[in-house]
């Protein structure tokens, strides 16, 4: 005969399992920078999350920059002594139009973080060379590619380009054909076969240029050789001698 007592137990403890309660989700820890940040410098910045490897994100207003970047390298809890790398986003039709994108590592706590601030067009953002020294030839890149002016810095010019470049190249408005639309609408006018009307008018070819624009180079521009089946066909093609 089978056993009562061990089957008038099964129900019981099936309902004592579909009745236990689920262990509440715990919240992930808030990461150490965040916390220090908010002991020390409340309502002077705004988290905005982590990234995909786990970095904390915040946000600076600029006239809180200096303030804040320069606790950030002295105090224990952060130690960030390193700028890592600086550069700037252009979101065109937003305002302020540009963010400057600080990444800043901790050497002896092994940390990271990355802090943004505004900037508009007309405006620019202090300096971080008295804070980080590496911040120097950093911002001048971003100086000379985006045009975004650190203000107080002691030498700003062009790092890349010729000072007398025309432009900013990663601006979203820059033209992609450069600021030396000549040259490069006589290089297109040899793909147009020796007439290019797009931005300087009407312009013939001389005849050195129609040289240069025979298959496989137009200048200093590489070209593929024609098809060799569009080649034949256009060989066969019957042409009208009246």
């Amino acid at each position: 005969m089978p056993d009562e007592t061990t089957d008038s137990t099964q129900p019981q403890a099936s309902a004592e399992g579909a009745g236990a309660e689920a262990p509440e989700a715990t919240e992930p820890e808030p990461h150490p920078v965040i916390v220090a940040l908010q002991q020390h410098c409340t309502g002077k910045f705004a988290a905005e999350g982590e990234d995909q490897c786990g970095t904390p994100i915040v946000r600076l207003g600029s006239e809180r920059l200096v303030e804040v970047m320069t606790w950030l390298r002295d105090h224990d809890a952060t130690g960030f002594d390193y700028l890592s790398s600086l550069t700037a986003v252009d979101w065109t039709v937003r305002e302020p139009r540009f963010d400057v994108v600080y990444n800043l590592y901790s050497i002896p706590n092994n940390l990271r973080l990355t802090v943004k601030t505004g900037c508009a067009e007309d405006e620019g953002v202090p300096t971080m060379v008295d804070i980080w020294p590496a911040a120097d030839w950093l911002e001048r890149e971003t100086y000379d590619l985006y045009g975004i002016e650190f203000l107080g810095h002691p030498d700003l010019r062009r790092i890349f380009l010729p000072e007398d470049w025309d432009g900013f190249p990663l601006r979203k408005d820059y033209p992609l054909e450069g600021p030396n639309l000549e040259l490069l609408t006589r290089q297109q006018a040899a793909f147009r076969g020796g007439q290019f009307d797009r931005i300087r008018g009407d312009y013939e070819l001389n005849e050195q240029e129609r040289e240069m624009a025979g298959p496989g180079i137009v200048g200093a521009l590489w070209t593929p050789e024609p098809d060799a089946a569009d080649a034949t066909e256009t060989e066969s093609d019957p042409q009208d001698t009246d």
